[in-house]
């Protein structure tokens, strides 16, 4: 059980790193380059995904006509077609920072985090979600590697609480959105990732640690 939870925790955070990397940072050649690098420490589950091998495969014009799919779908100038930001996809008028991002923000104080921008970009940008939960999934690794099991427990339970809350209150709705809306393979194969990701999580939550 120790070694199933180990393994787990540190393939979700190894995922986690990967995905807030997309949305992070620009898509040059050298930050594609350094994606690769860390899809070399993930589990055959998610290491074999089509988005890796999309990745894989990306050369310059490619990687151009992604860029550009990029902007228009999470970016602008126009209207973005899959905005990633929580409060768009849950308040009434679709604004951003509303009161989901103060709520994740609550979350992310309790482990030590703080968006850099504080106030000036909202807390509920979903490069951040996936910050945080790499943050907290590396301080449940950390946890097990020490024998903390008490600590492991409360971590545990702040993240379940915090998916639930929020990721699997918006995401699946963000990845529809991409699925439908997006003309480049790539980011439909990331939503299936994502949503995969999330799949995965509810699904060994309810199995082994549901307390």
């Amino acid at each position: 059980m120790k070694n199933l939870e180990f393994k787990y925790h540190f393939d979700m955070a190894n995922i986690y790193d990967l995905l807030r990397d997309v949305f992070f940072n620009q898509w040059t050649h050298d930050s594609i380059q350094s994606m690769l690098q860390k899809t070399k420490l993930l589990h055959a589950t998610f290491g074999k995904s089509a988005f890796i091998n999309k990745l894989q495969s990306l050369e310059s014009e490619k990687l151009d006509f992604a860029r550009w799919e990029y902007n228009r779908l999470f970016i602008g100038p126009r209207k973005p077609l899959a905005p990633p930001f929580e409060s768009v996809y849950r308040s009434d008028k679709k604004l951003q920072m509303q009161h989901f991002a103060f709520e994740v923000r609550e979350y992310y104080a309790q482990v030590g985090l703080e968006v850099e921008l504080k106030n000036q970009f909202p807390d509920d940008f979903i490069g951040f979600e996936f910050q945080y939960l790499f943050y907290i999934s590396r301080l449940i690794v950390e946890a097990l590697s020490e024998g903390k099991d008490d600590e492991k427990k409360e971590l545990l339970i702040i993240k379940q609480e915090f998916l639930k809350n929020h990721p699997n209150q918006w995401m699946n709705k963000f990845c529809n959105d991409i699925l439908t809306e997006s003309k480049e393979e790539i980011w439909k194969n990331l939503a299936e990732l994502i949503i995969e990701v999330l799949h995965k999580e509810d699904e060994m939550n309810r199995k082994y640690f549901i307390f």
